[in-house]
C-alpha cells in the first residue's frame, strides 16, 4: 500500500531559518562566481596588448643605441684600409640594445623584474653577438645592391627613381638580417622554441621594412651640411619600433590559446599559453606570475595542454581554483571560461580550429 501524497508546506519561519541561511552561506563560500566583467577600456587593451609595448620598447633600445654611438660616429672620416671601428659596432649595438628593451618589455609589463633581467641580459648579449656575426654578410648584400643600383642611376650625386629603389631593397634585406638576433633574447632564455621562432621571424620581417624606410628618412632629414646625425636616430627608431611590433603581431597569429587577466592587478594583460604544462602562482618563476594576492600560492595551479585540449589542475592549494565559480581539482577549459584564483579572474581563450 503506497503512503499517502500529502504535501510538503513551508512557512515563512522555514524558509528564513537559521538552517537554510547557513546553508545558502556555506554555498555562496563554496562557489567563487564572479558574474558578468565590465570590458577593459580600449586605451588598456591597447597598453596591455604586446606590439605595442614590445614596439615601444624596442624602439626606446634602438635611440639609446644610437645615442651611445653617435658622438663617435661622423659621415665624413674616411678609414684607412676599411670600415672604421664605430662604424662596425653602430649596427651590432643597435640590435643588441634594441635585444636588450625587446626581452625586458614583458617582465617589466608582469611585473617580474628577475625576469625583465634575465630576458634582458640574455637579448643584449645575444643581439650584439649576432650582429656582429652577420655584419660582414649584410654589408655584402648592401654593396652588391649598391653597385647596382650605381650602374641603373641617371647621373648625379643623389640616387633617385629606380635606382634608389633597388637600394632601399639591399638597405631592407641587409637589415633583416641584421635584425633576426635582435628578437631572440627571451625565447633562449625562456628555453622556449615557440617564443625563439616568433622573435626570429617578426625580427626579420620589422628589419625589413625599417631597412626599407631607412634611406626616404635619410633624403628627408640629412642636414644641409650633409651630417645624418638625426636621420639615423629616426631610421634607427623605426627599425626597432618595427621588429617589435611585429615581434608582438606574430605572437598573435600564432598564438593557440591565451588566458585574459579580467580582474587583478594587470587587468587586460593577456598571456599566452606557449608551454605543455603552464603555471599559475605567485612565485616570480611561474609563467603566469600572479601578485599582490595573498590567497595565491607560489605554484597555485596548472594547465595542461593535451594534443589542444587544455585542462587546469589545482595544487591542493587551501583556497582552491573555480572554474565558472565550481571549486575544482582537475576540469577542461573551453572557451570564455572564468579561472578564479584568490581575486584574481582569469578567462580562458582558445583559437578555433575552422
Amino acid at each position: 500500500m503506497s503512503p499517502p501524497n500529502n504535501p510538503i508546506r513551508l512557512d515563512s519561519s522555514d524558509l528564513y531559518s537559521p538552517a537554510v541561511e547557513s546553508y545558502l552561506d556555506m554555498q555562496r563560500a563554496v562557489r567563487r562566481d564572479v558574474g558578468e566583467l565590465d570590458p577593459q577600456p580600449l586605451v588598456i587593451r591597447v597598453i596591455y596588448s604586446s606590439w605595442f609595448y614590445l614596439s615601444i620598447a624596442s624602439a626606446a633600445g634602438a635611440v639609446v643605441a644610437w645615442a651611445i654611438m653617435e658622438p663617435y660616429y661622423d659621415d665624413f672620416e674616411i678609414p684607412v684600409g676599411g670600415m672604421a671601428l664605430v662604424e662596425f659596432l653602430l649596427f651590432p649595438a643597435v640590435t643588441g640594445f634594441i635585444g636588450l628593451f625587446l626581452g625586458a618589455a614583458e617582465g617589466i609589463m608582469c611585473r617580474n623584474p628577475g625576469r625583465a633581467f634575465i630576458c634582458g641580459v640574455v637579448g643584449l648579449g645575444v643581439g650584439f653577438a649576432g650582429g656582429v656575426l652577420v655584419e660582414k654578410p649584410a654589408q655584402v648584400i648592401f654593396t652588391i645592391m649598391g653597385v647596382t643600383a650605381e650602374s641603373f642611376n641617371e647621373g648625379g650625386a643623389e640616387i633617385t627613381g629606380f635606382a634608389l629603389l633597388i637600394l632601399m631593397m639591399g638597405r631592407g634585406a641587409a637589415w633583416a638580417l641584421s635584425s633576426l638576433p635582435a628578437g631572440l633574447g627571451q625565447g633562449i632564455a625562456l628555453k622556449e622554441k615557440k617564443v625563439i621562432m616568433n622573435g626570429l621571424v617578426g625580427g626579420g620581417l620589422g628589419g625589413l621594412l625599417g631597412g626599407l624606410l631607412f634611406d626616404p628618412i635619410a633624403l628627408i632629414f640629412t642636414a644641409d651640411d650633409g651630417q645624418g646625425d638625426l636621420s639615423r636616430c629616426i631610421g634607427f627608431a623605426c627599425i626597432g619600433l618595427l621588429v617589435g611590433l611585429f615581434v608582438g603581431l606574430v605572437e598573435g597569429w600564432t598564438k593557440t590559446a591565451w588566458l585574459m587577466m579580467r580582474a587583478g592587478p594587470l587587468a587586460g594583460k593577456q598571456f599566452v599559453m606557449f608551454r605543455d604544462v603552464t603555471v599559475l602562482g605567485s612565485s616570480p618563476k611561474a609563467d603566469v606570475y600572479l601578485f599582490k594576492d595573498e590567497d595565491i600560492e607560489p605554484q597555485h595551479a596548472r594547465i595542461h595542454n593535451r594534443g589542444g585540449r587544455f585542462e587546469i589542475e589545482d595544487c591542493d592549494t587551501p583556497d582552491g581554483t573555480y572554474v565558472n565559480g565550481i571549486p575544482v581539482t582537475r576540469q577542461l577549459l573551453n572557451a570564455g571560461d572564468q579561472i578564479v584564483l584568490g581575486k584574481t579572474v582569469l578567462e580562458f581563450s582558445i583559437k578555433s580550429r575552422d
